[in-house]
Formats: structure tokens, C-alpha cells, sequence
């Protein structure tokens, strides 16, 4: 199978696969949204950026030079080197958490991935070869490929299922934590009970306020 058409075929059975289990938030109070990497696993991988204006190309490994570089507007990512999942180390201060939420009926664990959505299927795969196996069978695993986070959960997902009342979030992204506190201004008080933010730094969760 030649790498389109893998990707093709990957990208139509996750999306599948979202449909799915996108039917069974809708019995969830509580929403626990974990990135991927540098917070649930930490991992290897690069992506391929160029300069709008000169056309030059390189390559960025950390995601302070992704957010430094994005902010500024010059720059275009290319996220395709991180469709497959790269020498992944589980990072149990996070998997903890997410492994509790698992066990409560009125949690929908969400795994949302800076990640193209062609990679999910890898990240499915992680999850479940960890030497204590994570069973994602009813986790939804989102490649939002670079772009706003907090617009989508509140765009893509709040704004169809009103039963979401309590959110939280944990990412390594001063950006995607930036994001998602404008959203809190937003909507905690009027949409939402309570939206909880935690950044993960060097594999540590701390709560923002």
C-alpha cells in the first residue's frame, strides 16, 4: 500500500471511529481533555517549518520554538515527519489522572494532539502497548494539526453537546494554555461550571489559577 493511500485509509477509519464514539459523550457531565505529547508520552519527532517571506526551510524539535515561531505569523508547519508516533515514554504523572477518569462513567476522556489527524491511529497504538496497556476503546483521540485548541473545544465541541458542564485540560503549550484560559473567560459562569487548566511542565501537571 503506497503512503497516500495508507494515509487515505487511515484518516476514513478514524474518522469512523470518531462518529462513534463522539455518540457516547452525550451521557458525560465531564469532559478531561490530555495532549499527547510531552504530557501523556513523552516522545521524538520534528516538524518542517518554512518562512512565508524567504522560503527558507527547517526543522524544530520543541514545542517552545513551535509556540515562539507560530506567534509570529511568518512561518508555515508541515506536521506530516509526526503522522507516526516515535520511541514513546509514558509519563505517569499524567497517565495517572487519565486512567481515573476512565473508571468514571460521567468523564469522556479526550486525548486533542497538536498532531495531523492521520497520526491518531499511531497514538491509539501507544496507549495500548504502555506496560500497563491504557484501553482506548472508548477515549477520542483528536489531530487538531497546529490550530487552536481552545477554539475547538468550544466550537466543535460544547457547542453541540450542552451536557458538558465541567472541563478540564492538561497541556505542555504556554499558547494552548493561553488559548483555552480565553475561553474560560468566556464561558465558565454562563456555558460551563468550571473549566480546570493544568501545565504540564517537565511532565508535572500544575494547576493554572
Amino acid at each position: 500500500m503506497d503512503k497516500i493511500l495508507e494515509r487515505n485509509v487511515k484518516l476514513l477509519l478514524e474518522n469512523w471511529r470518531q462518529y462513534v464514539l463522539f455518540e457516547n459523550i452525550e451521557t458525560a457531565s465531564r469532559l478531561s481533555i490530555f495532549d499527547f505529547d510531552e504530557t501523556v508520552a513523552f516522545t521524538e519527532g520534528h516538524i518542517n517549518v518554512t518562512n512565508k517571506i524567504t522560503g527558507e526551510e527547517f526543522k524544530i524539535t520543541s514545542q517552545e520554538e513551535y509556540d515562539e515561531l507560530k506567534a509570529s505569523g511568518k512561518y508555515e508547519f508541515d506536521f506530516s515527519p509526526l503522522d507516526d508516533v516515535n520511541n514513546a515514554t509514558e509519563n505517569p504523572n499524567v497517565t495517572r489522572i487519565l486512567r481515573n477518569r476512565l473508571q468514571d462513567n460521567k468523564t469522556q476522556v479526550m486525548v486533542l494532539t497538536a498532531r495531523a489527524p492521520v497520526s491518531v491511529d499511531d497514538i491509539h497504538r501507544t496507549l495500548q502497548m504502555f506496560d500497563s496497556p491504557i484501553d482506548t476503546s472508548n477515549v477520542i483521540i483528536i489531530g487538531v494539526e497546529g490550530e487552536n485548541k481552545g477554539e475547538y473545544l468550544r466550537d466543535v465541541i460544547l457547542s453541540k453537546y450542552d451536557n458538558i458542564k465541567d472541563v478540564e485540560f492538561y497541556d505542555d503549550s504556554e499558547q494552548n494554555i493561553t488559548d483555552m484560559q480565553a475561553v474560560k473567560e468566556e464561558l465558565v459562569g454562563d456555558r460551563l461550571d468550571r473549566l480546570s487548566i493544568y501545565f504540564v511542565k517537565d511532565g508535572i501537571p500544575n494547576k493554572e489559577q
